[in-house]
């Protein structure tokens, strides 16, 4: 069954359940949780649920209302989701909505859509405003799927805070978003907050290798993912390894103070990298330096990246822990100016100066 799909997430589960088993489904809902728990399934399983003609409110996978919403062809519901400033936004609405739909499933199937020079424009949510207008044509509700909603321009919320305030009883709208806070707050009062927690490893792994990943690698993924800001998803071939070892380099050049291999780690990460490729690389910068911190511990059980103990046990020995504060917030620092339009360079600078005051070598 379509809900059912849903790793974990049970309370959340068990809130929609309550809603259709009331009849009582909110007209808007904001789904809300960090990267990596599934907020982006959620939101299309309960879009199939709504709309399913053999199981309404659980979802059948299996009715052409499922199909076609799985597809993202189904004419009752809508997706909008951040593209880059500057993007073609002309022709027909019809036109629109398609070219918004290859988007959607790049970005279901786990792409990345960047915040950073990345808005969802006043003029789409005008067409999803007069789209949800018009009555139902296959099922009985309209549902507006807005992935990443905090990157609404402002003109935009605006407009769809006049929807959430007089909504056609057909409608219903879903709200994606890992930064609710960025919202304007007269859009999340008009919402129903749909909370998703960290999955945890044990859910993590099992849902990995369900889908074919190596039990080493799962486990490898399931640890990397807990406590740390690198979705599972991220975790797996060629490009996960490569990454890996470019943030090896990157540590092992700042404790030895080597500048010409930052330069050459730069070039090799892109010049200016996107922002999937960007928190990759300050994903697992952060794992390697939370595993340095609890090596330094004697925590070895909680350490993540558990084939290079070895390589971590060295670092521990070369860094001075009283100084991992700084690290972690320049780490933060980066991350939060993943939203803005921040140079990827001077962010890689600061955490890489930062690395090399924590070592030994320069104490």
């Amino acid at each position: 069954m379509s809900l059912d799909r849903i790793v974990g997430q049970e309370r959340a589960k068990a809130q929609i359940s309550a809603w259709f088993a009331s009849q009582r489904l909110p007209h808007a809902v904001l789904i809300t949780g960090q990267e990596g728990v599934g907020k982006r399934r959620l939101a299309l399983e309960l879009a199939k649920a709504i709309n399913c003609r053999q199981m309404p409110g659980v979802g059948c996978d299996s009715c052409s209302s499922c199909t076609k919403a799985e597809s993202l062809s189904h004419p009752n519901i809508h997706i909008l989701l951040p593209l880059p400033t500057g993007s073609s936004r002309s022709g027909s609405d019809a036109e629109q909505f398609a070219a918004l739909r290859e988007t959607a499933l790049d970005y279901l199937a786990g792409g990345s859509t960047s915040r950073s020079g990345s808005n969802l424009p006043k003029d789409h949510i005008l067409l999803l405003q007069r789209e949800m207008s018009f009555a139902p044509t296959e099922a009985p509700k309209r549902v507006a799927v807005i992935f990443a909603a905090d990157c609404m321009q402002k003109a935009g919320a605006n407009s769809l805070l006049k929807i959430l305030e007089e909504p056609p009883r057909h409608a219903v709208f879903l709200l994606v978003s890992s930064a609710p806070d960025r919202l304007l707050p007269t859009v999340v009062s008009r919402c129903q907050r749909l909370p998703l927690r960290p999955l945890r490893a044990e859910e993590i792994r099992a849902q990995l290798m369900e889908q074919g990943l190596a039990p080493e690698r799962a486990e490898l993924a399931s640890r990397l993912a807990v406590g740390n800001r690198l979705p599972p998803a991220n975790v797996g071939g060629e490009e996960f390894d490569a990454m890996r070892e470019l943030v090896e380099r990157f540590i092992d050049s700042a404790l030895s103070g080597a500048e010409e291999e930052y330069w050459a780690l730069l070039e090799a990460l892109g010049g200016r990298p996107d922002k999937q490729r960007m928190e990759g690389f300050l994903g697992l910068c952060s794992a390697y330096l939370r595993d340095i911190f609890l090596i330094g511990l004697q925590r070895v059980s909680q350490v993540a990246n558990t084939d290079r103990e070895p390589r971590l046990k060295n670092w521990s020995e070369r860094i001075d822990p009283r100084r991992l504060d700084g690290v972690a917030e320049s780490l933060d620092a980066a991350f939060e100016s993943q939203r803005h339009n921040v140079s990827p360079q001077l962010l890689l600078a600061d955490i890489w100066h930062q690395v090399r005051r924590s070592g030994s070598v320069n104490a």
